[in-house]
């Protein structure tokens, strides 16, 4: 064996145009199916395992795959909105950790970067998350927010600097009236959709919903002129140019206030931490039995790997096309092989005379068909892990 070994190695150095030919041809022949399977492998993983992390999510009834993108990824608009009560319930029932979450609006574009969501929340999701800041605070007062680490570097954000929330509809000036937040702290990386967020609490968001709202007061002698109408004997009148501030200080923070119940206040969708497998089952049981007319509750993981089923039947079809083209590149290589066997005649005529039996030749060709083809799958497992590891940054932004 170890002159076969010796042997075929001289012939391939002395055939390096044929081998290297058919190395290369073996090599991108098995390296498009092994990217495509590591690739889809990482998507996979990538899009699963937050679902994974996240128990439970109530929401209103619906579609259940828009409700879980819409907590998990923020990426999509809930099928209709909860009210605080629902996690007042949840909390209340001592079954779970209830993290409500507010995601309709995004922020106005910045340095030519479009605007991003905004999700309103409340301190236990950075904790069930495990996400810190390492730039600035964390959340202080209202019109606070923070920064994921994407948006912080894409828009050349900092703390101290500020950002505008952009109006639902930009033709209801009296609506959803924008809101400058200031940026308190830039949180670190996850490699999660919460690197591409901007975080404030959940009254925050409530304030750019129009709920919360704070007002001058015209009573005082700095007052700009052109908003009074007319002031006499302590009475004033505001013009219309009294407006709704756009914009939360630690002076005007005490004029905000809120109409109405927190308990009647929206929210999109509510995460559920529950402390065990038995509360998380009990609390699936109230939902299919007690509440299921009033709202949904679901696990990410089982919808998102639902979907991705549906999704990944393509795969096969990228099976199917690999193998075709694995069978199509082995018969050609087949044939180059039998004619090149056929134009080394006289190489072989020469060995039998010099005693080598049949044998041995078909050793002796077989060990090099065996070393060309170690060699090009090698080549194509390195080809294929490192444009996987290329292509991992640039897959987590395409996906988040």
């Amino acid at each position: 064996m170890k002159n076969t070994l010796f042997l075929a190695l001289r012939s391939l150095r002395w055939y390096r145009g044929r081998a290297t030919t058919i190395v290369l041809c073996l090599t991108l022949t098995l390296w498009l199916p092994l990217t495509v399977r590591l690739l889809l492998n990482q998507f996979r993983t990538e899009i699963v395992s937050r679902a994974k992390s996240t128990p439970l999510v109530i929401g209103a009834k619906g579609s259940r795959i828009d409700l879980a993108l819409n907590a998990l990824y923020f990426d999509t608009l809930p099928p209709d909105e909860l009210t605080m009560s629902e996690s007042h319930y949840i909390q209340d029932s001592g079954f779970a950790t209830a993290m409500p979450l507010h995601v309709r609006y995004r922020t106005q574009s910045v340095n030519q970067v479009d605007g991003v969501p905004i999700v309103g929340t409340v301190l236990e999701y950075f904790e069930f998350r495990d996400m810190r800041i390492v730039r600035g605070h964390g959340l202080r007062m209202l019109g606070d927010c923070v920064l994921g680490s994407d948006v912080a570097e894409s828009m050349n954000l900092e703390p101290g600097d500020q950002i505008l929330s952009a109006p639902k509809n930009a033709f209801n000036l009296a609506g959803d009236y924008p809101l400058k937040m200031t940026i308190r702290g830039v949180l670190a990386p996850t490699h999660s959709p919460d690197d591409g967020v901007v975080f404030c609490d959940i009254r925050t968001a409530w304030i750019i919903d129009g709920i919360g709202h704070g007002h001058q007061d015209l009573s005082r002698e700095s007052v700009e002129e052109g908003v009074l109408l007319e002031k006499e004997d302590g009475q004033v009148t505001a013009s219309a140019a009294v407006l709704p501030y756009t914009e939360i200080t630690s002076e005007n923070v005490g004029s905000f206030h809120f109409h109405g119940h927190e308990a009647d206040w929206p929210v999109t969708a509510i995460i559920a931490n529950p402390d065990s497998r038995k509360h998380q089952t009990l609390l699936l049981g109230r939902y299919a039995s007690d509440r299921k007319e009033k709202a949904q509750c679901v696990r990410p993981f089982r919808v998102v790997d639902d979907l991705m089923s549906i999704v990944f039947r393509v795969e096969r079809l990228v099976q199917l096309s690999s193998l075709l083209s694995v069978c199509v590149t082995g018969l050609l290589l087949g044939l180059v092989i039998l004619l090149s066997i056929r134009l080394r005649a006289p190489e072989i005529r020469t060995m039998h005379k010099l005693g080598c039996s049949r044998g041995t030749v078909v050793s002796l060709v077989g060990t090099e068909i065996l070393l060309m083809t170690l060699c090009g799958t090698l080549l194509a497992l390195a080809a294929a892990w490192g444009c996987s590891v290329a292509a991992s940054d640039g897959l987590r932004t395409l996906l988040f």
